[in-house]
């Protein structure tokens, strides 16, 4: 399958690369969210050095048993790497219970550069702003347009 690249995202994850903030993806079903993220992770193998990258995509039926806050907070310092920037990739955030807690514990910690993605109504509403404080950078992925 030919993935179109969008630039103008990809950009905009660019600028905020290392920011202190959670990065959240919103978006309609289909809107290019997951491949958004993945393009992005291409990117940040080709140019950057030392880095850790972990991604759990929870429509993969080997994440399944990553269901709750507690052991996806496990599975992600598990997969930390000392002496490396670690980036950490999560996909469809909300099939995991409690999840805004795990996020919260992780970001508080300071050693993750967290973008996570999601398209209930929850991601897409203002609550998430609210439920993460003022702690996050969102980008808003729309499907594509002849624009």
């Amino acid at each position: 399958m030919k993935i179109i690249e969008r630039i103008e995202y990809i950009n905009q994850l660019k600028r905020v690369v290392g920011t202190p903030d959670i990065k959240v993806i919103t978006g309609i079903r289909r809107s290019g969210k997951s491949k958004l993220m993945l393009s992005f992770i291409d990117y940040l193998k080709k140019n950057y050095k030392n880095t850790n990258i972990i991604h759990i995509d929870y429509n993969l039926t080997k994440f399944e048993n990553l269901a709750n806050k507690n052991s996806l907070y496990e599975y992600v310092n598990a997969h930390y790497e000392n002496n490396k920037k670690n980036f950490l990739f999560i996909d469809e955030v909300e099939l995991c219970e409690g999840f805004e807690k795990a996020i919260i514990s992780l970001h508080t910690e300071e050693k993750y550069d967290i973008y996570i993605t999601g398209s209930n109504a929850f991601l897409l509403s203002s609550d998430l702003s609210t439920l993460f404080t003022g702690r996050t950078f969102e980008i808003q992925v729309y499907p594509f347009s002849f624009k």
